[in-house]
């Protein structure tokens, strides 16, 4: 909002008047700090930018569009196109005013600028040249995709330095559920990765892992040094095997759907606060219209104590393959770009595009069984298996060998 203005003189009132407002919230009884910080909110706005004012070269500056009214609400908004009256036309600053309990967080942004009429300086930009400006991209991102349809982003970043992180996201989340559904997602991302014996060999090597389900995706990502303080060898082939095998080659055993199925009806009731609900509500008003509003990553216990193995293995089987799959990887990393592309190929090269329903059913559910009968002994064998440190490995549990016996 301030980039705006190269006016020195404006950036040093703003950076004063919001000192003033940290203060006068600050010192403010309970009862008085909403309305207090509600009106100091409007008088740095308006004394950073000016009310209806003119700059020289006679564009129009920003408008606050603040409320007059005075409500005892735990929320205050200066506009909000939830709430009737007129919007305010041409470039304005929408503030609102939040209390989260002790807190209070005043928040501002800059408003209409594809109505803002063009102005006449020479130096500045017009509404339409704003939008069309691309952002100029890192000139050290390397992206790619193999043949499969997977997609990778790399990151070097010698910050800090010898350690790399390496996130693959599944491009689904709980709004891909259907009705009877709702948390399959988060069942599904427990039973993966917790399921996977590639994962449980990065324990005491000096990595940490986890994962999460949103709305949108599942992520599940690895924090690691870059050698083994166990064995000594290099790290990153190891992640990306446990990262290929926890999103690919999972292990569907009975025992550990049962298992992970407690462990998400605990977090749900652990999860069941006032504040939670209150969420629930507001994202139920403002995504009334889509599955935001409906389809929340924790799900419904009732559905989550009734589902059979079936629907779990279907989510898996309809949403992991490479093709919804990204790969990103940022860190001090101890090899040149093409290894770790080399690497990556090595890794997650080998499974099938689409999905398994895109192979006909029947080999859906040949793999799926294969996958859920044989789970203890690939288990067993990826144990014993030591990568060369250049991206080879004994493994051979890749969904192609799965499709292939299938």
């Amino acid at each position: 909002m301030y980039q705006l203005h190269s006016n020195v003189t404006k950036q040093s009132i703003v950076n004063k008047q919001y000192q003033r407002v940290h203060a006068r919230v600050a010192s403010a009884g309970p009862s008085r700090k909403l309305l207090g910080a509600r009106r100091t909110c409007a008088t740095v706005v308006n004394s950073a930018f000016g009310t209806r004012s003119t700059s020289a070269c006679g564009a129009a500056r920003p408008r606050v569009s603040s409320s007059s009214s005075s409500r005892s609400l735990k929320q205050q908004h200066a506009w909000s196109p939830l709430r009737p009256g007129p919007k305010p036309a041409g470039l304005h600053i929408a503030a609102s005013v939040h209390v989260r309990g002790r807190r209070v967080i005043i928040c501002a942004a800059l408003a209409g600028v594809a109505d803002s009429p063009t102005g006449t300086d020479s130096s500045s930009s017009s509404s339409s040249e704003l939008l069309s400006q691309r952002v100029k991209g890192n000139e050290q991102l390397i992206t790619g995709q193999l043949s499969n349809g997977l997609r990778y982003v790399l990151q070097p970043n010698r910050t800090p330095p010898q350690r790399f992180e390496a996130h693959l996201e599944v491009h689904a989340g709980s709004v891909d559920e259907r009705e009877h559904e709702q948390g399959v997602a988060h069942l599904v991302e427990h039973v993966t990765f917790l399921g996977s014996k590639r994962r449980e060999s990065l324990l005491g090597t000096g990595a940490r892992a986890n994962a999460y389900t949103d709305f949108h995706h599942t992520v599940f990502h690895v924090h690691a040094p870059l050698t083994n303080c166990i064995t000594g060898t290099p790290m990153l082939p190891q992640v990306l095997e446990a990262l290929a095998e926890i999103a690919f080659v999972p292990q569907f055993l009975p025992m550990r759907i049962e298992k992970e199925r407690k462990a998400v009806l605990a977090e749900a009731q652990m999860m069941n606060t006032i504040e939670y609900r209150i969420d629930c509500q507001l994202l139920t008003h403002l995504h009334a219209e889509n599955n935001l509003g409906c389809r929340f990553p924790i799900g419904k216990t009732e559905q989550v104590k009734a589902w059979e193995h079936a629907i779990v293995q279907h989510f898996w089987a309809k949403w992991y393959f490479p093709g919804n799959v990204t790969l990103y990887i940022v860190g001090d990393l101890d090899r040149p770009t093409e290894e770790v592309i080399r690497l990556i190929e090595a890794s997650f090269g080998g499974f099938p595009a689409g999905s398994l329903a895109d192979h006909g059913a029947d080999v859906a559910a040949a793999v799926l069984e294969r996958i859920t009968a044989n789970g203890s002994s690939s288990s067993s064998s990826s144990n014993g298996e030591v990568s060369n440190g250049n991206g080879s490995s004994s493994s051979n549990g890749n969904g192609t060998a799965a499709i292939s016996a299938a």
